[in-house]
């Protein structure tokens, strides 16, 4: 009886495992996503990973265009204006391109900034001169190296290909601007004078 049950556990662990083999790991797809009864999905096909990834990309876009239009009115040095003005419109044109990615998958949109970037940009409306360019460069800072950590899991866990393509183009802008900005804080930080 013992080497029935061996035998016929055995059997199914191998079942298992040819069925992992064949279909790769559907988890994360909604139940509507087609293919989803053979684990192989549409290539053009949106699963949740990436309707959460449209909307967090699009907040942080949103955040960098207003934000750095702020930064463009306030800023006391002129680098940093420069740096604001780069933002607004390397983001303009992501956001406008993701837009339209995201209008082919449903996916939720922000109308306004997200309640962490609003109270970024009220932190910065109160702030003047040296110390709103350091504030405003420290979460360009910070919005950076968590939107390179967003693109580079799109393009590990997403599914649809057109957003794993956007993530890979915008990855090596999104690095070049956390380069910018580490160094903008680093001179407004060590009291060296800015770049002119």
């Amino acid at each position: 009886m013992t080497r029935i049950i061996c035998i016929a556990c055995l059997g199914l662990l191998s079942s298992a495992a040819v069925l992992a083999q064949q279909g790769g790991n559907p988890g994360g797809m909604s139940p509507d996503t087609p293919g989803l009864e053979t684990a192989k999905p549409a290539a053009d096909h949106s699963n949740t990973q990436d309707k959460l990834f449209v909307r967090q990309a699009a907040i942080g876009n949103q955040a960098e265009v207003e934000l750095g239009k702020l930064a463009g009115k306030k800023a006391a040095s002129q680098p940093v204006r420069e740096f604001a003005q780069h933002m607004i419109d390397d983001h303009g044109k992501s956001g406008d391109r993701l837009r339209q990615l995201g209008r082919g998958i449903n996916a939720n949109l922000p109308k306004e900034l997200d309640p962490e970037h609003q109270s970024v940009r009220a932190k910065l409306e109160k702030a003047s001169g040296k110390d709103f360019d350091i504030a405003y460069i420290g979460s360009m800072v910070q919005d950076h190296q968590r939107t390179a950590n967003l693109l580079q899991w799109q393009i590990s866990n997403g599914q649809n290909e057109a957003l794993k393509k956007y993530a890979a183009d915008t990855l090596p802008d999104v690095m070049e601007h956390l380069e910018m900005a580490k160094q903008q804080y680093a001179m407004l930080t060590s009291g060296a004078p800015p770049v002119k």
